[in-house]
């Protein structure tokens, strides 16, 4: 008997080192983050050695090891138990994204919600039930035809017809309409943090002749816009000070004020992050963000819901601020003003419709970079490393169905109360240092 437990010991050493080396050879060989996680060795060794334990055994408990195992950490991590903050956010910017518009399609780059007012034949400021109902049918309908047609144009409410060059229009009046907000002007001083692969630094650059400085947590990215010219800082929000990267007229956060605050963790974390901001910027300098918000009136979410909505969470990390003024009333109690506030959701649905059915559909009549087996085995071979990429494949894979995808998903209007709504309101901010 001893000598028996003495080999299933021996093989569960081997097996433990096996394991690490094959997450060793992953992480560094197979991913451009190369960050090796905690997470995910758990992971890996609960499978591994309850699988092994299983065949020594045939007990079948061991198989339900790793499930209960992978519940117990997402709970306590929805709780504010973090075994590795922002793994899941390193990884998608540093590999996902990098290889999608990097190595894939340019087209991809700067995901976010652009600036779709009056170009479709919509009010995209109208936030009415019909409204948003109407603008619900369009990019439903307009979906549906790139999967089912693959055409290389898509049709507006005008009967216009529109190439993917709509990507630069739509992108440049966002630009545009944020540096019209912002009163940008030549000889600021701007920091843009999390510039993702640099295209509003670039607008500003081209548009204004001002070397925005930028701060991102992907080493990726702040090599890209250092190799095109420009000033940048691999670091987390929370590592700045004045006296490591100066001080501002502007500093610009689109997109990323989600990552500030993780679950679990007392929103007062906001009003740290606001300091912080506070601290780099000149007198009456500016500080504006582009920002999802949980919109509370949507009321109670479905099993449904909430299946997408941990995909989202997971693969994302983060948290949103909840309600219109779930950022500001924060931001307030660090010095900072709210000058200027406008909700743009309706901009964030029909650009991620798009993003997921046309933009993935326009070329040599199939669709590309949508979910398929390869896909998703490539994803979950990466999950040896980032414990959640599998997560974010699949929170931003688009497939057949629109309402399928935990991305879009938080745009996408339901009948909630008398009228329709999206779970998420994206609010457009400036604050004015006091």
């Amino acid at each position: 008997m001893n000598q028996k437990y003495y080999n299933i010991n021996s093989t569960l050493v081997i097996i433990i080192v096996i394991i690490i080396l094959i997450q060793i050879i992953v992480t560094y060989l197979f991913t451009n983050t190369k960050k090796f996680s905690v997470r995910a060795l758990i992971r890996n060794l609960s499978i591994g050695i309850c699988i092994y334990l299983y065949t020594q055994t045939k007990k079948a408990l061991y198989l339900s090891i790793p499930l209960l195992l992978e519940i117990l950490i997402e709970v306590a991590k929805w709780n504010g138990f973090h075994i590795e903050k922002y793994i899941a956010t390193e990884y998608l910017y540093s590999d996902y994204f990098h290889e999608l518009s990097i190595e894939k399609d340019k087209i991809y780059t700067n995901f976010s919600e652009g600036n779709c007012d009056k170009i479709f034949g919509f009010d995209t400021k109208d936030h009415s039930s019909e409204n948003v109902k109407k603008i619900l049918e369009w990019t439903t309908e307009v979906y549906n035809d790139a999967y089912d047609k693959k055409l290389p144009y898509f049709v507006d409410l005008n009967e216009n017809k529109h190439t993917d060059k709509i990507k630069e229009i739509t992108d440049d009046e966002k630009f545009k309409l944020i540096c019209d907000i912002c009163k940008v002007k030549p000889g600021m001083k701007i920091l843009e943090i999390g510039f993702g692969e640099g295209d509003f630094m670039r607008y500003i650059k081209k548009h204004y002749n001002i070397d925005v400085v930028g701060v991102s947590i992907s080493e990726k990215q702040v090599e890209l816009v250092k190799s095109q010219g420009f000033k940048a800082y691999h670091m987390n929000y929370w590592d700045i000070t004045s006296e490591l990267i100066g001080k501002y007229d502007l500093v610009l956060q689109c997109g990323n004020i989600e990552y500030a605050l993780c679950s679990g963790e007392n929103p007062n974390k906001y009003t740290d992050l606001c300091k912080i901001i506070n601290s780099v910027l000149n007198e009456k300098g500016h500080y504006f963000i582009t920002c999802i918000h949980r919109k509370d009136e949507f009321g109670k979410f479905s099993i449904y819901d909430y299946l997408r909505f941990y995909f989202l969470w997971s693969g994302n990390d983060g948290y949103y601020p909840h309600d219109k003024d779930g950022f500001s009333k924060y931001a307030e109690r660090a010095g900072l003003k709210t000058i200027y506030q406008e909700e743009r959701t309706n901009d964030y649905l029909i650009i991620g419709m798009l993003y997921m059915s046309y933009f993935r559909c326009r070329k040599n009549n199939k669709c590309e970079n949508t979910f398929s087996m390869s896909g998703f085995m490539n994803a979950l071979f990466k999950t040896i490393a980032a414990p959640y990429y599998i997560h974010s494949y699949i929170c931003y894979e688009p497939c057949k169905y629109y309402d399928m995808n935990p991305w879009n998903y938080q745009f996408i209007p339901q009948y909630k109360n008398g009228k329709w709504m999206s779970p998420e309101t994206l609010q457009y901010i400036l604050f004015e240092k006091q």
